[in-house]
């Protein structure tokens, strides 16, 4: 019987992947239909998608945020012949969070193959696409040099955080951009999210960090963008105010906790938006640094990806 694919990168996340204790975590029943193999750069996926279609999918990836965005690629070129099931083995695992997937790798192999499919918007960045967030600024500035650096984890997030707070400046914006209809939402209790929420922000003209989300998650707990809805072809914008120190205590640990509200946090929704820098900055795209700019063209691709999700999940 052909088996299903387990991916593993060896090198993401902050401890040894252990693929024998995983699959000896596994029903007997499940063991039977998955096989561990190991995976790393330059990401030859091919073989691998085809392996996942003739078993009956879905692509099982277990890996950090980079690995997880590499598969996703490489399955929205060839055309999704299968969905992805992403398991966590990184470091901030911000996907898998965001989709609500156990963080215990068994128990995801699990709950995902128990699952069931979810049809996901894809971001776009001059074209290129992303399938958690993007950003620049401040968050960017972090990526760039967590991706040279050797801590990892929230602690080195930490650190490079701090070392790179005082440095940051503001960056001013233009925006040329195609905003959602007006409308009242359509259930009793989206009507009451969105009265506590208050009124929908004008775009930014200027920002210390700002990120567009498809999922609501940057990773390790911190939820940048919670009004984030991976179906509705519409990308969430997140402006982060630079935290004085008594935000340190006070706002800054509200965006660790789901339903947190904090003045640090200003979130918008748009459909697609042209923008300008007033200098060029670095950008990530799912947590990978990729190149400076001063201009971007965001945008979506509706329900591009076929993501597999558990039953957790709060999208249908």
């Amino acid at each position: 019987m052909m088996k299903l694919p387990l991916l593993f990168n060896p090198k993401s996340g902050l401890r040894p992947k252990d693929p024998d204790a995983l699959m000896r975590a596994l029903p007997a029943t499940l063991r039977d239909r998955v096989a561990p193999v190991v995976f790393d750069a330059p990401y030859e996926f091919a073989p691998h998608i085809d392996q996942a279609r003739r078993a009956g999918g879905p692509l099982l990836v277990w890996g950090g945020d980079g690995t997880i965005h590499h598969a996703a690629r490489a399955l929205l070129e060839a055309g999704c012949p299968v969905p992805l099931g992403a398991v966590p083995g990184g470091s901030g695992n911000g996907l898998v969070r965001g989709l609500r997937t156990p963080l215990e790798p068994a128990g995801a192999v699990q709950r995902l193959l128990e699952g069931r499919e979810l049809a996901m918007d894809v971001g776009q960045l001059d074209g290129a696409p992303f399938f958690n967030l993007c950003g620049t600024g401040f968050e960017a500035a972090v990526a760039h040099a967590f991706e040279g650096g050797t801590g990892r984890g929230f602690t080195g997030y930490a650190k490079t955080s701090l070392r790179l707070y005082r440095t940051q400046r503001d960056m001013t914006l233009s925006w040329d951009a195609e905003l959602p209809a007006a409308g009242l939402p359509p259930s009793r209790s989206d009507r009451l999210k969105a009265a506590w929420r208050g009124p929908v922000p004008e775009l930014p003209p200027t920002a210390w960090s700002l990120c567009f989300a498809v999922l609501p998650q940057y990773g390790s707990g911190l939820w940048i963008a919670p009004q984030a809805d991976p179906r509705d072809g519409i990308l969430s914008w997140v402006r982060l105010a630079r935290p004085r120190l008594l935000d340190l205590l006070t706002g800054l640990p509200a965006l660790f906790r789901e339903g947190g509200t904090t003045h640090l946090r200003e979130e918008g929704r748009l459909l697609r938006a042209s923008l300008r820098l007033d200098r060029s900055l670095p950008w990530h795209m799912d947590g990978e640094a990729v190149g400076a700019r001063d201009r971007a063209e965001l945008s979506t691709l509706p329900g591009a990806l076929r993501m597999q999700v558990t039953q957790a999940c709060p999208w249908s």
